[in-house]
């Protein structure tokens, strides 16, 4: 894909008031930055003069190293243009900020890192300690096995009585090593991943440099140490070459700490207070960048400390020209680490480093079995290369987002679906949830005969918008309200997602069980093969539609016996499989849109693309005075050709619709005048 954009970029000489709520912004894009020169000081550019980070030791440099050339701040709501980070690769390499009663607040700290190197051990990045059992620190999880290692974390410590003795004892101080992390075992995302196992002589053996954290080995009782230390696996290097975003909230009145990780929370935790004391904010410096003495490629930029909890559509973020303006969301299954089979832990929003989905249960995996190898977005043109969907076989296998306002407004969501086993149930292949008399879902019609086998959209509201978490036919707004595929028994072939039958032949025709489908053919589909299927919602008329193959199917306008409008579920969008049950199924490219599109925009799955409409070649003949013009065709398109008229510049038409028979056309201009050796033409197609 390439696109030409043209930015106008504003510079300014000073600084204005700062924003409120931020205490310290350190960047790293002062006047006299120069790449691989030393940082004397990182500019506090929320307040330039108060809360300065000072180079505190190694040998910070600037480096053009940066997570975009463009980063925004959701809070004074501007575009901060960027063109250096940190380079903390040498040992001790950090800044330091001094201790002020400015930070003894509830917090947010946020950063970007790129670690490029193996850390050794828990190095720290971001620290404030005033003694061992007082301080908190973000640092990295040296755990050595496959479970932990390469997590990002935060770590606190809290003495008994609320003043520190420097020594950090458990059962005695109310907080020791009190983590914070990325949960989720083996599935835990991570900053670090450096896969390719070694045999005792250090020679690589196993998959190297997948980025996907499944090819780890461990066995503590192997005598090979690389399978009893997974840091002794691989390069040195991370296969993860991406920038990550960082975040760390604290509420100083409650004790919680949220964490999080590229913008998902990834776990909460409250700190003890046995004597409820409250907390003890450490009498410390603040120190950024590494925080220990190792060499090992490192990189912080946008570092931000907020007086206040944040939530993440707060944070600092990348910024640039999105894929489509209207698409809140685009789940694309080709990202760092795929591979066939490999397991899913994150899938990143294509349009923005907001709203990723994680793996939420089972175990997610990636298949080379894709409706399409390129995906076309007909709203802006564009094509994406697809390798990878989701394979969702295993039980309970889904991937999920954190609830969002931006999905509160009508919407349009879309995917390509295969379901190649058979679903036991009216299984969920996906769903916006607060409860079951508010919710939303596509789902598969397990009715025992007639409408079997088709997709579609349950919605439930409840009764005067407000959820009791009991689905009551006849209480509630809607209660199970279908939109779908229609016709019953004669609900065509076409329009199922899933036909099972004892002859196999995939026809409506076939079945023969007169009580129960179900109960026929073999488990397996007779139309393997993907779909398309999208559900549109107009939250002013309440009217959903649903797609399916680009076909309008059903349209229907929901129930509002309260005149109170539409309610969205407080929930993420989850999809994958439900169900303690195992069969084949699939999901790609899954796009969640802000308002109704029309389905001529839907994405589409296709083997190729034309080339574009373009002259190719341009030969001028001696002999015989003679211009030959190729170009590529489309078969079936008429086309014509002019040439510029030497005397008057004016257009002549030389042939008038030339049928193409094939991809490649030409066309031989014999009426030149003798002599002339230039000339323009232009190639058209036929009105």
């Amino acid at each position: 894909m390439k696109f030409l954009f043209v930015f106008l970029v504003l510079s300014f000489l000073s600084i204005g008031p700062s924003v409120a709520d931020t205490v310290g912004h350190w960047r790293f894009d002062s006047e006299d930055a120069l790449v691989d020169s030393q940082i004397s000081v990182a500019v506090n550019v929320a307040n330039p003069g108060t809360h300065d980070a000072v180079s505190a030791g190694g040998e910070p440099l600037f480096s053009s190293d940066v997570p975009a050339g463009k980063i925004y701040d959701p809070v004074a709501d501007e575009t901060l243009a960027n063109g250096y980070s940190m380079n903390a690769g040498a040992a001790n390499s950090r800044v330091r900020v001094a201790d002020s009663e400015d930070f003894n607040t509830s917090f947010t700290i946020e950063l970007f890192i790129k670690v490029i190197g193996e850390p050794n051990g828990y190095p720290s990045f971001v620290r404030r300690q005033e003694a061992r059992d007082l301080g908190w620190q973000i640092d990295f999880d040296g755990n050595k096995n496959g479970l932990y290692y390469g997590r990002p974390r935060t770590r606190w410590d809290t003495p008994a009585g609320g003043v520190p003795d420097n020594v950090d004892e458990k059962d005695v101080d109310e907080n020791v090593n009190f983590v914070v992390t990325t949960i989720g075992g083996k599935h835990a995302a991570r900053i670090f991943v450096d896969t390719g196992a070694k045999d005792e002589a250090g020679a690589d053996v196993g998959l190297q440099n997948t980025a996907n954290i499944i090819d780890y080995i461990f066995n503590a009782g192997s005598p090979n140490p690389s399978e009893q230390k997974v840091s002794l696996q691989g390069d040195g290097i991370n296969d993860d070459s991406r920038w990550h975003h960082l975040a760390l909230a604290f509420n100083e009145s409650s004790g919680e700490i949220s964490y999080y990780l590229d913008y998902v929370l990834t776990q909460k935790r409250t700190l003890s207070d046995s004597e409820a004391n409250g907390y003890t904010h450490p009498a410390s410096y603040i120190d950024l960048g590494k925080l220990t003495n190792q060499s090992f490629g490192l990189l912080v930029d946008e570092i931000r400390y907020s007086n206040v909890i944040l939530s993440p559509e707060k944070f600092l973020r990348v910024t640039g020209q999105d894929v489509n303006p209207a698409t809140i969301a685009h789940w694309r299954m080709d990202g760092v680490g795929a591979r066939d089979e490999g397991v899913i832990s994150t899938v990143s929003n294509e349009v923005s480093p907001l709203r990723s989905v994680v793996r939420t249960s089972g175990e997610p995996l990636y298949s080379a079995d894709v409706p399409g190898p390129i995906i076309v977005d007909p709203a802006t043109d564009s094509t994406f290369d697809n390798a990878f969907s989701f394979n969702a076989a295993t039980a309970y296998s889904r991937l999920g987002s954190v609830d969002d306002p931006e999905f509160n407004t009508s919407f349009t969501i879309e995917m390509f679906m295969k379901v190649s086993g058979e679903p036991k149930a009216y299984d969920s292949f996906m769903q916006r949830f607060e409860g079951n008399d508010l919710r939303w879902q596509i789902d598969f019609d397990h009715n025992r005969n007639g409408s079997y086998g088709r997709v579609r959209s349950r919605w439930d509201t409840p009764a005067g918008g407000v959820s009791d978490n009991v689905a009551e036919n006849g209480v509630d707004e809607n209660f199970n309200f279908s939109v779908g595929p229609t016709g019953g028994a004669n609900v065509p072939e076409q329009n199922r997602i899933f036909i099972d039958t004892d002859l196999g032949d995939g026809l409506v025709s076939s079945y023969d069980d007169e009580t129960d489908w179900s109960l026929d053919g073999d488990g397996f589909n007779d139309r393997d093969v993907w779909h398309h299927v999208a559900v549109t919602f107009d939250e002013d008329s309440q009217e959903i539609a649903f797609y399916f193959n680009y076909e309008l199917m059903q349209s229907r306008i929901l129930q509002d016996t309260a005149e109170n409008g539409y309610t969205h579920p407080a929930a993420g969008i989850l999809f994958g499989k439900y169900q303690n049950t195992e069969y084949g199924l699939f999901f790609d490219e899954v796009r969640y849109s802000a308002g109704v599109l029309d389905p001529s925009l839907f994405l589409k799955a296709v083997d190729s693309v034309a080339e574009p409409f373009e002259i190719t070649g341009f030969n001028y003949k001696e002999e015989g005075n003679t211009f030959v013009i190729q170009w590529r065709s489309e078969p079936g398109v008429f086309y014509s050709i002019d040439r510029m008229n030497n005397t008057d510049g004016q257009w002549e038409e030389l042939e008038d619709a030339l049928i193409a028979d094939g991809e490649v056309m030409e066309f031989e201009d014999t009426s030149l005048e003798e002599g002339r050796k230039k000339a323009i033409y232009r190639v058209r197609v036929s009105q």
